[in-house]
Protein backbone atom coordinates (compact mmCIF):
# COMPACT_ATOMS: atom_id res chain seq x y z
CA UNK A 1 0.00 0.00 0.00
CA UNK A 2 1.65 3.43 -1.04
CA UNK A 3 0.79 6.54 1.23
CA UNK A 4 1.17 10.09 0.99
CA UNK A 5 4.65 11.51 2.14
CA UNK A 6 3.83 15.08 3.72
CA UNK A 7 5.52 17.90 3.85
CA UNK A 8 6.29 17.73 7.43
CA UNK A 9 8.17 13.58 7.08
CA UNK A 10 11.50 14.27 7.21
CA UNK A 11 13.93 13.25 4.10
CA UNK A 12 15.84 9.54 5.67
CA UNK A 13 19.41 9.08 6.50
CA UNK A 14 20.84 7.30 4.52
CA UNK A 15 24.04 6.47 7.24
CA UNK A 16 21.02 4.92 9.30
CA UNK A 17 20.00 1.98 7.08
CA UNK A 18 21.48 -1.31 7.14
CA UNK A 19 24.12 -2.35 5.23
CA UNK A 20 23.62 -4.34 1.61
CA UNK A 21 25.56 -6.91 -0.50
CA UNK A 22 26.85 -5.76 -3.61
CA UNK A 23 24.06 -8.09 -5.71
CA UNK A 24 21.68 -6.08 -3.08
CA UNK A 25 23.00 -2.54 -3.96
CA UNK A 26 22.58 -3.84 -7.67
CA UNK A 27 19.00 -5.11 -7.13
CA UNK A 28 17.74 -1.92 -5.10
CA UNK A 29 18.99 0.16 -7.87
CA UNK A 30 17.53 -1.51 -10.78
CA UNK A 31 14.26 -0.77 -9.45
CA UNK A 32 15.00 2.57 -8.53
CA UNK A 33 15.62 3.03 -11.70
CA UNK A 34 12.46 1.37 -13.35
CA UNK A 35 12.86 -1.89 -13.45
CA UNK A 36 10.84 -5.04 -12.32
CA UNK A 37 11.77 -6.37 -9.46
CA UNK A 38 12.38 -9.73 -11.76
CA UNK A 39 14.33 -7.98 -14.39
CA UNK A 40 16.54 -6.30 -11.27
CA UNK A 41 17.21 -9.55 -9.76
CA UNK A 42 17.88 -10.85 -13.16
CA UNK A 43 20.65 -7.71 -13.52
CA UNK A 44 22.14 -8.45 -9.86
CA UNK A 45 22.13 -12.32 -9.72
CA UNK A 46 23.75 -15.11 -12.24
CA UNK A 47 20.28 -16.94 -13.13
CA UNK A 48 21.60 -18.73 -15.74
CA UNK A 49 20.23 -22.24 -14.29
CA UNK A 50 16.90 -20.93 -12.77
CA UNK A 51 13.46 -21.26 -13.60
CA UNK A 52 11.30 -18.21 -14.48
CA UNK A 53 9.11 -18.93 -11.22
CA UNK A 54 12.36 -19.44 -9.31
CA UNK A 55 13.47 -15.84 -10.43
CA UNK A 56 10.19 -14.44 -9.42
CA UNK A 57 9.99 -15.98 -6.01
CA UNK A 58 13.98 -14.86 -5.84
CA UNK A 59 13.03 -11.66 -6.47
CA UNK A 60 9.87 -11.07 -4.58
CA UNK A 61 11.88 -12.57 -1.56
CA UNK A 62 14.66 -10.14 -2.10
CA UNK A 63 12.22 -7.10 -2.52
CA UNK A 64 10.90 -7.71 1.37
CA UNK A 65 13.98 -8.43 2.93
CA UNK A 66 14.25 -6.64 5.41
CA UNK A 67 17.19 -4.33 4.62
CA UNK A 68 15.75 -4.34 0.85
CA UNK A 69 12.80 -3.16 1.63
CA UNK A 70 14.09 -0.25 4.22
CA UNK A 71 16.68 1.13 1.66
CA UNK A 72 13.80 1.08 -1.37
CA UNK A 73 11.30 2.97 1.12
CA UNK A 74 14.26 4.96 2.11
CA UNK A 75 14.90 6.03 -1.71
CA UNK A 76 11.03 6.49 -2.70
CA UNK A 77 10.67 8.95 0.70
CA UNK A 78 13.84 10.80 -0.57
CA UNK A 79 12.30 10.95 -4.31
CA UNK A 80 15.29 8.95 -5.99
CA UNK A 81 15.05 6.97 -8.30
CA UNK A 82 12.34 6.30 -11.31
CA UNK A 83 8.89 7.29 -10.00
CA UNK A 84 6.95 7.11 -13.25
CA UNK A 85 6.01 3.58 -14.45
CA UNK A 86 5.71 3.80 -18.54
CA UNK A 87 2.80 1.97 -19.82
CA UNK A 88 4.54 -0.86 -20.83
CA UNK A 89 6.17 -1.47 -17.39
CA UNK A 90 2.01 -1.21 -16.27
CA UNK A 91 0.51 -3.47 -19.00
CA UNK A 92 3.55 -6.00 -17.73
CA UNK A 93 2.90 -6.28 -14.75
CA UNK A 94 -0.61 -7.00 -15.13
CA UNK A 95 -0.08 -9.38 -17.86
CA UNK A 96 2.00 -11.53 -15.25
CA UNK A 97 -0.66 -10.50 -12.37
CA UNK A 98 -3.22 -12.35 -14.53
CA UNK A 99 -0.95 -14.98 -15.29
CA UNK A 100 -0.89 -15.59 -11.40
CA UNK A 101 -4.69 -15.42 -10.84
CA UNK A 102 -4.83 -17.83 -13.53
CA UNK A 103 -2.46 -20.47 -11.86
CA UNK A 104 -4.34 -19.83 -8.75
CA UNK A 105 -7.97 -20.49 -9.91
CA UNK A 106 -8.50 -16.73 -9.38
CA UNK A 107 -10.91 -15.93 -12.98
CA UNK A 108 -12.63 -13.01 -11.08
CA UNK A 109 -9.15 -11.46 -9.98
CA UNK A 110 -7.72 -12.62 -13.85
CA UNK A 111 -11.23 -10.90 -15.80
CA UNK A 112 -10.23 -7.68 -13.84
CA UNK A 113 -6.44 -7.76 -14.85
CA UNK A 114 -7.60 -8.51 -18.61
CA UNK A 115 -10.08 -5.74 -17.75
CA UNK A 116 -7.67 -3.14 -17.23
CA UNK A 117 -4.97 -3.92 -19.45
CA UNK A 118 -7.96 -3.23 -21.85
CA UNK A 119 -8.19 0.44 -20.26
CA UNK A 120 -4.72 0.78 -19.98
CA UNK A 121 -4.37 0.11 -23.73
CA UNK A 122 -7.08 2.27 -24.78
CA UNK A 123 -9.82 0.10 -25.84
CA UNK A 124 -12.39 1.15 -23.28
CA UNK A 125 -13.94 4.66 -23.43
CA UNK A 126 -15.74 5.95 -20.41
CA UNK A 127 -19.24 6.90 -21.68
CA UNK A 128 -21.63 9.96 -19.56
CA UNK A 129 -24.56 10.72 -20.46
CA UNK A 130 -24.95 14.66 -20.13
CA UNK A 131 -28.62 15.84 -18.55
CA UNK A 132 -27.88 19.56 -17.73
CA UNK A 133 -29.50 19.79 -21.15
CA UNK A 134 -32.65 19.55 -19.57
CA UNK A 135 -32.94 20.42 -15.87
CA UNK A 136 -36.37 19.59 -15.74
CA UNK A 137 -36.18 15.84 -16.43
CA UNK A 138 -33.04 15.87 -14.25
CA UNK A 139 -35.30 17.08 -11.64
CA UNK A 140 -37.93 14.12 -12.65
CA UNK A 141 -34.98 11.35 -12.15
CA UNK A 142 -33.99 12.60 -8.70
CA UNK A 143 -37.54 13.21 -7.46
CA UNK A 144 -38.16 9.09 -8.83
CA UNK A 145 -35.44 8.85 -5.97
CA UNK A 146 -36.13 11.79 -3.33
CA UNK A 147 -38.72 14.31 -3.89
CA UNK A 148 -37.82 16.51 -1.32
CA UNK A 149 -34.06 16.94 -2.55
CA UNK A 150 -35.67 17.92 -6.23
CA UNK A 151 -37.92 20.28 -4.75
CA UNK A 152 -34.82 21.69 -2.95
CA UNK A 153 -33.08 21.55 -5.78
CA UNK A 154 -35.08 23.58 -8.25
CA UNK A 155 -35.98 26.13 -5.60
CA UNK A 156 -32.14 26.81 -4.95
CA UNK A 157 -31.66 26.89 -8.47
CA UNK A 158 -34.42 29.22 -9.42
CA UNK A 159 -35.97 26.15 -11.62
CA UNK A 160 -39.57 27.03 -11.87
CA UNK A 161 -40.51 22.99 -11.48
CA UNK A 162 -42.43 21.27 -8.34
CA UNK A 163 -42.81 17.65 -7.66
CA UNK A 164 -46.83 17.93 -9.18
CA UNK A 165 -44.91 18.14 -12.67
CA UNK A 166 -43.81 14.93 -11.75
Amino acid sequence: MRRKITESEEKPDFADLPDLTEQQKQFVFGILNGLTATDAYKAAYDCSNSGNNTIWVEASRLKNHPSVSLWLSAARKAELGATKRTLEQHIRRLDRLQELCIGTGNMGAAVQAEQLIGKASGHYTEQFRDMTADPAQLLREIANIAPDLANKLAEDNGIAWSITEH
